[in-house]
């Protein structure tokens, strides 16, 4: 180990005069809690004591400006140094008031886009030359104990951006992305998204859960119009776990992350939103809290049972003995793509378990059928059997035409 860090650092101070900050970065995993600026400085210390005791190479003095060798030779070589040029990997970006001119560029710009924030995260587009400079150097030295030169960029502006603002970095969820533009010296800002999730009921039907051009009115765009007065965003998207039909209500709480894109404000009053949105009558939110890109993809991916109600109305006079025979559906349903959906939907074979089935009589043409299901049964399509594509079927059971009517999801079974 000894011999490789010898042996890389002699090639380093060959190569060309390179700064503390990107002599450092090259042994940036070797000790921790330490900043590549004083790993450099110790590093260059320790080299300047090997060649001083004994040097029968050529390396590029100006790596070693100050100090004040015994050796002659090295003596020699360090006065007939005129000046310092940049460093040939960084170009001078880690000099102090290089530094200082990014970070004032960085502020400058984060106040005029005027959107708020409680995190950010600084991201870096290198410009031509220093991805050369760097791919060069490494191809010399190996990349063994390095980190790359964007991730130190990142870090330095970021610390600097913190101190400023008071605000920490968060590298999974910023509110922001400050991108800094090295080869055109520019600053890009990037909020992204506001996530808020929350649960909903629907409580009328003829609205759809997502924006349509079918529907006038929607679950998203009832929660989204106070939500994007308040945030000044651009757009909104909705994210649910499952979905009812238009025309179906949804009693229970159904789980949702609503996405709010390129957002001003970040600081809103969510008990203000949930009082807004429940006063339409329509839909009603509970539970409403800040969210993440995370949570949207576990609401996507969620599987949760639920128990839906529907009116069955059939063809013939129904008595309490037809409706015994309904516990048959107490199985798994086997479902080909409903005919409905074909459109939209790839036509496969679905199963899906029936947990529990209930029944109550309303007339002799009518009565209530309760079900809990696995997620995905397609409930109408399981009273009509859908021309054979879903069996069993109440309509194959009851030996009968039946028609769903008034189509309720009564509760969703969330797993905690």
């Amino acid at each position: 180990m000894e011999n490789l860090i010898i042996q890389k650092l002699d090639q380093i101070f060959k190569y060309g005069y390179i700064c503390d900050n990107c002599l450092g970065r090259q042994f940036s995993q070797l000790l921790s809690k330490m900043e590549n600026r004083e790993r450099g400085k110790i590093l260059r210390k320790f080299f300047a004591m090997l060649i001083d005791s004994n040097s029968d190479k050529n390396f590029d003095m100006r790596n070693f400006i100050g100090f004040e060798f015994h050796n002659e030779k090295l003596k020699k070589a360090i006065k007939k140094i005129k000046d310092v040029e940049k460093c040939r990997i960084c170009d001078g970006f880690f000099e102090e008031d290089n530094i200082k001119k990014w970070k004032e560029m960085v502020i400058k710009k984060v106040k005029e886009s005027g959107y708020e924030f409680n995190s950010f995260v600084v991201g870096t587009k290198l410009s031509s030359k220093l991805l050369k400079n760097e791919e060069d150097l490494w191809e010399n030295i190996g990349v063994d104990f390095c980190e790359p030169i964007k991730t130190e960029i990142n870090r330095t502006i970021g610390k600097e951006i913190e101190k400023r603002f008071k605000i920490k970095a968060n590298l999974r969820f910023p509110d922001i992305l400050i991108l800094l533009d090295i080869e055109n010296e520019n600053v890009n800002i990037k909020p992204n998204p506001l996530f808020i999730k929350g649960k909903y009921q629907k409580l009328v039907r003829g609205i759809a859960q997502t924006k349509s051009r079918r529907y006038k009115n929607s679950v998203e765009e009832i929660i989204a119009k106070p939500l994007m007065k308040m945030t000044l965003g651009k757009k909104h998207k909705f994210h649910g776990a499952g979905r009812e039909d238009v025309d179906a209500r949804c009693l229970g709480w159904r789980p949702f992350v609503i996405e709010i894109i390129e957002p001003k404000k970040r600081r809103i009053d969510l008990r203000k939103l949930m009082n807004i949105v429940n006063k339409t009558k329509e839909v009603r939110v509970k539970d409403l809290k800040f969210s993440n890109i995370e949570e949207v993809r576990e609401i996507k991916d969620a599987r949760y049972d639920k128990e839906y109600k529907v009116i069955v109305e059939c063809n013939r006079e129904i008595k309490k003995d037809d409706l015994k025979k309904l516990k048959a559906l107490e199985t798994v349903i086997t479902q080909r793509t409903p005919t409905r959906v074909l459109k939209r939907r790839v036509d496969k074979i679905r199963r899906r378990k029936i947990f529990k089935i209930k029944t109550k009589i309303i007339n002799k043409k009518c009565f209530i059928l309760k079900v809990r299901c696995e997620a995905g049964l397609y409930v109408k399509e399981l009273v009509t059997g859908d021309g054979g594509r879903t069996k069993p079927s109440v309509s194959e059971i009851l030996n009968c035409e039946c028609k769903p009517k008034d189509l309720d999801v009564t509760k969703i079974f969330i797993k905690k």
